[in-house]
């Protein structure tokens, strides 16, 4: 063999050998020991969209939603740099450190060191690779994060496989016994089923993407690409032959040890998976979206904060006959079911805030599930962000008599929210806060309420402008109100 194909069956000998340790019985126990199973079933039967008792394979795929949420934003942590526990700052990274017989024992082969510039204070962060170990650090980068996300899948009866890209990353796949098929996981950016994530938002230039589990050794590249051709061209390591071959090899060995039933069913199941591959997939909603996990800096360096977005359609809102005949137009909006009200109009519902505003910039709901919070954020890394909702009656021979307006906006540290709303001929800034305030718009034919986000300290700047912050169980309250009365000019 060449010195290529040894590197490369060797990774492969490897991860297949690894995933092995998620199979110990003790270990899953203590891994189960860690998920607040009760809390998560809670959870999991109200966002089950149908009986959980009488749907179980749904009910599982809700869990896993549920399980993926914690995990991020309750669990495990990411690691960027080591923080000095006197200056309370981020350490400098000077090198890499000799491991220990501890840290060799549980798999770190690499241990970064730290200093602080401060105090001098030093610090380091072994790269454990034992999943048992990485229950008790809880810390890490995408490795360590997939790596203890999927023992914990396969605590919880998950079918479950540790995802290695040739690209520098790594994730989950579980397979939906409802669906018939395997779903993308990745608890760093606690995300499903978004297979196209790491090519169309991240802009990776993938080539070789392989899924491990104690049953195979999957060449599972084509769930992630598009264009195979051009894929293709850039698996230039080992020849298609030569990969097919020791991955069919190894899964065989893998399966040696079955019974003809379920040797039979693994072999249904693949099939299944190698049509899916032969037609490369559609980008869907949250796959055009770049990485969230890890320092700005870190991630504009990977080149992997996302590709230009498609320009958002501006939404103008126009008064439907029933606002025409009582002369009032009242939208309303909740951060918590992330959807909009028309008062005015029968109460009918609009879900996403996207699909309510005329002009976005650099703006996210934020949830927070372990203070059980929703608001909308400015994205990480942008100094500034702002969102507008217009309502225009230029179609009409009407004009706006009176606005109303409420603007629930949360700041901390110097954040600053600037609300404004302007007619044709001027601009009002309003309070932030402010609740039913009265503006005088008489004679606009239409008026813009904006909202611009900025200021804040530190790495979590982003996160110090909120707007219509509210707990995620509050669901009858819609803080943010554009309420508009209009009538005849004369």
């Amino acid at each position: 063999m060449s010195h290529l194909q040894v590197e490369f069956l060797q990774r492969l000998s490897s991860n297949s050998r690894h995933v092995f340790k998620y199979e110990n019985a003790e270990l899953q126990a203590k891994a189960k020991a860690c998920v607040p199973l009760t809390d998560l079933l809670v959870r999991a039967q109200q966002n089950c969209s149908s009986d959980p008792k009488a749907d179980t394979q749904l009910f599982r795929d809700t869990l896993l939603i549920e399980l993926l949420s914690w995990f991020k934003n309750s669990y495990f942590s990411w690691f960027d740099a080591a923080t000095c526990s006197t200056c309370n700052t981020d350490m400098q990274s000077v090198g890499l450190g000799v491991p220990s017989a501890e840290d060799v024992r549980y798999g770190a082969n690499r241990v970064e060191n730290y200093k602080c510039s401060s105090c001098g204070a030093t610090d380091r962060f072994p790269r454990y690779n034992d999943p048992e170990k990485l229950l008790q650090t809880r810390r890490g980068r995408c490795g360590e994060w997939a790596n203890c996300f999927t023992l914990i899948c396969r605590a919880l009866k998950y079918d479950a496989r540790y995802v290695l890209d040739w690209t520098d990353h790594v994730w989950t796949e579980v397979y939906s016994e409802r669906l018939k098929r395997w779903l993308h996981c990745d608890s760093c950016e606690a995300v499903c089923d978004k297979p196209l994530l790491y090519e169309a938002g991240w802009g990776k230039k993938l080539s070789y993407v392989i899924a491990f589990s104690k049953d195979e050794v999957q060449d599972v590249t084509w769930r992630y690409v598009r264009n195979h051709k051009e894929v293709l061209k850039r698996r230039n390591l080992v020849s298609e032959e030569w990969l097919l071959h020791q991955t069919n090899r190894l899964s065989q060995q893998l399966q040696s040890s079955l019974g003809v039933s379920q040797r039979e069913a693994l072999t249904l199941r693949l099939i299944g998976e190698l049509t899916e591959f032969l037609l490369p997939g559609e980008v869907k909603e949250g796959e055009v979206q770049g990485r969230t996990s890890g320092d700005v800096t870190w991630r504009q360096a990977r080149g992997e904060l996302g590709m230009t977005r498609p320009k958002h359609k501006p939404i103008i809102w126009t008064p439907s006959e029933n606002e025409m005949n009582n002369g009032e137009f009242c939208l309303e909006y909740s951060a918590s079911l992330d959807k909009y009200v028309r008062r005015s109009d029968g109460d009918t519902t609009i879900d996403k805030w996207i699909n309510g505003v005329f002009q976005a910039e650099a703006v996210f709901r934020k949830t927070e599930n372990d203070w059980n919070m929703a608001y909308l954020a400015r994205v990480e890394g942008s100094p500034k962000s702002s969102l507008s909702w217009k309502f225009d009656l230029s179609s009409t021979n009407l004009v706006i008599l009176q606005a109303t307006v409420s603007c629930p906006g949360t700041t901390y540290e110097d954040g600053e929210i600037i609300w404004k709303i302007c007619g044709p001929d001027h601009c009002q800034i309003l309070e932030n806060g402010c609740i039913d305030f009265e503006v005088d718009l008489s004679g606009s034919k239409w008026c813009v309420l904006s909202a611009e986000m900025s200021r804040g300290r530190g790495d979590n700047a982003w996160q110090h402008t909120q707007i219509a912050r509210q707990s995620t169980k509050e669901l009858d309250r819609f803080p943010l109100c554009l309420r508009i009365f209009f009538g005849s000019a004369d």
